[in-house]
Formats: structure tokens, sequence, C-alpha cells
């Protein structure tokens, strides 16, 4: 049996000194003057060490925030998720074929080391970004570069195969990292080099140390290109054991900064707001986390014995050796279980209703989400009972649970130990679906055995779990075909119309042309439901209000802490040491 490496996400950090400057700074619409004060410490609360913090091998969420503050991308994603800001790159433009791109870099960039920053470096990462050896998670956004040249130190060309509405945000995503560090070590050995404990960027933020299960602090960058950025001096990420004592350390002002906050404890954060009795000031927004059941659609039994053994091929002709779940196969069966689960219930009760309702693929925050074109299966366990006695699901024996052909509507439900939201909502959904005559047994189960084996090699039957979106409309690792294999793509959901409208979705030369595509894949998957979609959560956030220039929104709590200043008046001990 084989165990894919998983990594579970978390996050701290701080910043400090001091020095004047005058600026303008458009705040809650109006133009105003401040005096930038330089110095302070931003203090961040996590619950646990990030996995890496190499930018081609990090996984966890935790990892890749503090990677943000260390590392530059050429440009930078806006809040409207389509239009892009410079940052390494200064400018770029669109060849007269509309098949390049020309980026102008910077040419006052330095690696933190005191080595310069040019083109040789960018062409170098994407080498690596595109060697399946490195094992960087974002190779998929390079599928359509052919190529990558410098014909200067301060010009890098990016060739395409196809024009496409993705271009600018493929050739752009991922982190720069330093050929003049990395070149001599073999991209399968990237992952285990010391570049992850001691990563050297281009960032406003320098790696200082890491001690394990306590802090990792970042110092604010002397050269940093941005002139007089950051305002700060120190970042750190303080790592705690438990969300009690984030909070805690919160409204004590021990830590400046926590995000991802439980709903519990973010709405106490918000009532003492409320009541001017802390200086923490809460924010919620919509995230980019969901929730949701995905539905064996096969067997596990037959899938491990056809496909999951060491043995076993994985091609196409072993997907039609399967055989059909014993249950889960019937799109009228999924539909009644869906219509039987109060989804209204578990986004109070779970979430405390920091969540909102999620009916289909594609989350709220992304250009093509269109929920008028979606199937929506309400609450209703009447008609839920009615579909499943049309599937001949019947309570012969009167013992409560329905049964057909000797088979007892039974099964395992997995979940990640650790996440109490889940726990809570599995136990939830096992007492709606006993209503309807189902019965669900709940599987708590460490996070790295369900991600790393239970999930990619389908020894499930049900798994309620949650993913976190992406700044781009693409489910080919959910549910097309060619990634039937592959750990995410973990239902067994084959549908070959489905490949042929995302294929043509992505291969659209306009966001316009593609949107009807898309539009067609969620009518088909709210339809279908290889998932039950349940709720689309709220980003819940707090930070200490003596910060000054903060920006939150879907694309994380990081956006520009460099910009963040704290008033001279204003500073605590620690921001003045």
């Amino acid at each position: 049996m084989r165990r894919k490496r998983i990594i579970i996400p978390i996050l701290t950090i701080f910043l400090l000194y001091s020095c004047t400057k005058k600026k303008g700074q458009e705040e809650s619409g109006r133009l105003k003057k401040f005096t930038f004060e330089t110095g302070g410490t931003l203090v961040i609360g996590i619950q646990s060490d990030p996995d890496d913090l190499n930018p081609l091998t990090a996984l966890s969420q935790t990892a890749r925030d503090i990677i943000s503050l260390i590392f530059e991308r050429l440009a930078d994603i806006n809040s409207d998720l389509l239009t892009f800001s410079p940052r390494l790159a200064r400018s770029w433009e669109f060849s007269h074929d509309s098949l390049s791109i020309v980026f102008h870099l910077r040419t006052d960039v330095y690696w933190h080391d005191g080595a310069k920053f040019t083109s040789q470096d960018v062409v170098f990462t994407h080498s690596l970004q595109t060697n399946p050896e490195t094992g960087w998670d974002g190779i998929t956004f390079k599928d359509h570069i052919i190529e990558v040249t410098a014909p200067d130190d301060s010009t890098v060309i990016y060739r395409f195969d196809r024009r496409y509405p993705y271009m600018l945000m493929d050739a752009v995503e991922g982190y720069i990292v330093p050929e003049h560090i990395l070149k001599d070590i073999p991209p399968a050995r990237i992952h285990s080099s010391n570049f992850g404990r001691s990563p050297v960027g281009t960032g406003p933020f320098i790696f200082k140390d890491w001690v394990f299960q306590q802090n990792i602090t970042l110092e604010r960058s002397p050269n940093y290109h941005d002139k007089g950025k950051p305002y700060l001096n120190k970042v750190i990420f303080k790592i705690l054991p438990d969300e009690l004592t984030i909070f805690n350390e919160l409204i004590n002002r021990e830590i400046d900064l926590a995000y991802r906050i439980s709903p519990h404890y973010f709405i106490k954060v918000e009532k003492l707001w409320e009541k001017k009795k802390t200086h923490a000031h809460p924010y919620r927004l919509l995230g980019r986390a969901y929730d949701f059941i995905g539905w064996n659609l096969f067997e596990p039994r037959s899938y491990f014995e056809i496909i999951g053994s060491e043995e076993g091929e994985k091609d196409t002709s072993a997907i039609g050796k399967l055989v059909p779940h014993r249950l889960f196969s019937s799109q009228k069966v999924r539909a009644a279980l869906t219509m039987a689960i109060n989804r209204d219930e578990l986004r109070q009760v779970v979430l405390e209703g920091l969540a909102i309702p999620l009916d289909g693929p594609i989350p709220p925050i992304l250009w093509a989400y269109n929920d008028t074109v979606l199937y929506r299966w309400d609450y209703n366990p009447s008609l839920a009972k009615k579909f499943l006695r049309e599937e001949g699901w019947r309570d012969e024996d009167g013992d409560g649970i329905l049964e057909k052909d000797s088979i007892e509507f039974c099964f395992e439900m997995y979940t990640n130990a650790g996440n109490s939201r889940r726990e809570r909502a599995i136990v939830i959904v096992q007492d709606q679906l006993k209503k309807i005559g189902v019965k669900v047994i709940p599987k708590i189960v460490e996070p790295a055995f369900l991600f790393g084996y239970i999930l990619p090699e389908r020894q499930y039957d049900a798994a309620l779990i949650g993913w976190n979106v992406g700044l781009k409309v693409y489910l080919t690792p959910l549910f097309h075909s060619k990634t039937f294999f592959l750990p995410f793509h973990f239902t067994g959901y084959l549908s070959p119309k489905y490949d042929r409208l995302e294929d043509m979705a992505l291969s659209a030369e306009t966001f316009e042309q593609a949107k009807k595509y898309w539009n067609e894949i969620a009518k088909m998957l709210s339809y279908e439901l290889p998932y039950t979609w349940l709720y689309y959560e709220y980003f819940c956030v707090a930070v200490d209000n003596r910060f000054k220039g903060t920006v939150f929104d879907v694309r994380g709590p990081f956006v520009n802490v460099e910009s963040w200043w704290i008033p001279a008046e204003e500073k605590l001990q620690r921001d003045r040491l």
C-alpha cells in the first residue's frame, strides 16, 4: 500500500524599530496625510511549525504565508482576481501574435545575501518549477509555457503554445528563487536541502531564525527595492498550542494578529470589540475555503484489487473493471442524501452563521460563479425518502434502517481528526440521515492517514472534508478523467461530457467565451453531485488596532504587510526595543 505525503497547515508573525517619514495614503475612501513611523514588531499566533520555507517544496498554508513575506513573484494579483500589479517585473506587454509575454524586470533588486537579482534567476526558477523531480505543486500552471528566455539581464520572455485568458496568471505564478544558491543542487534533492530551513529571497523581510515549536523571526530588509519599506522592523510567527491560547494572547496583546479564527472565538472577539474591551479589531469576509461530502462512486474493495495494489495498472482499461458503489453510484441516491441534510442547520451550529450556502463547484469569489445555473437540492427529507423508495430502498424488517437486496443502507463517513468543526458536522449529518433510515458510522482519523492513504487509494465510502480555493477557475484535479489516478480526484467521477466542457473552457481565448462552458459545468456537477457541497466559509481575522494601513481581502491576511505601520504614540514596549 502506497502512502502519499501530506502536510497540514497553520501560522504566526512579528516586526520592530524607529525613524519617520511623510507620505499620503488612501484610507476609508479619503486621502489623508500620515506621518509614517518606522519600527515596531508584529507578532502572529499560529498553531504549528511550517513544513518547509522553500517556495518550491512547501505545502502547508502556514509555510506559504511566511514565504510570501520573504520571496516575491514577477507580479501580484489584485483584489479583483483578474488584474496584476508589478513586483519583480516593473512592466510587461504581449507580443503582436499574443503568444508571448515580455517582462521588463526591476534593476534595483538584490537577494537578501547581497547578490543581484537578474533575468537568469527567473529562467532558472521556471526550469525547477517544470521539472517533475522538483515536486512543485503548481507545475500545471506552466503546462502551456513552451519556453522562457532571457535576452538580457533585465528582460524575460515567456512563450506559450496557445492563447487563453490565464496566460499572465500562469506566467507569474510561483515565487522566484536564487540561481546562485540552488544551481548546484539536483532538482530531486531540492526538498531535502538546507534552503527550506534558511531561505534567501528578495522580499520585504529577511529570514532571521527558526526555533522549532516556538517561533520564526523575520527582520526588515534594509535594501528592499520599495524604498522606505517595510515600516515594521520585525515579524514573529509565534507557535501556540491551541485556539484558546491564541485567543487569550490576542486579547492580552501578547500577540497582534490571529487569522483563520474559529467562529466560537471570533464572535467572542467581535463582542469584546463592540464593547470597546479589546484592541483586537475583527474582520470577516468571504474566504477561500469550503466543506463538502465526497461520495465514492466505486466500491473500495474493487478499486484496491484492480488498481490500488502494488501490481495494479493505472490505465483506462482498469477503470472499466471497477465495480460501481453499492450505494452512491446512483445520482438519485446522492440527491436524496443531499436533501436529507439540513445545511442551514450545519452552518448555524457548526460555524455559528459564519458561512454562506454553496451548491456547486465554482466558488462565489471567482468571476465564473453564476448561482442562477445551479440545481438546488434544498432540505426536504420527505422528497429524499421518496427518491430512495423509487430506487428500491425500504425498511423491510422494521429496524429503522433501509435495505435493498439484503444490503443495509449503512456506510462509513471519514473526516480528519483535530478539526472540531468537521467532527461536529459529521455527528449532525449522522443524526439527520438516521431520520430517513440511513445509518452513518463516523470515522475520525489522523489527517496524514486520511489524505495520504484513505482518500488517494479510495478506501472509503464517504468523506466530509474541505478544500482551499485557488484564484483560478480550474477543476481538473478534482473531476477531469486525466487526473483520475491523482490524489485529489478521489470520488472517481468520470464524464466525457465534463472533460469536453472543461477542455473548451480552459482553451477559450477570453473569459467571456469561457464563462458559457463554466456555466454548463456548474449546472452539470450540481445535478450529478459527486460532492454534496455544505457551506462556503467566511475568513475571520483580528489584528491589534495600533497597526495602520492594513488590508485584508480574499487574497489573504498578508497582502501588504510591508505597508503596515504604528503611530509613535501607540507603540508598545516591544515596538520600541
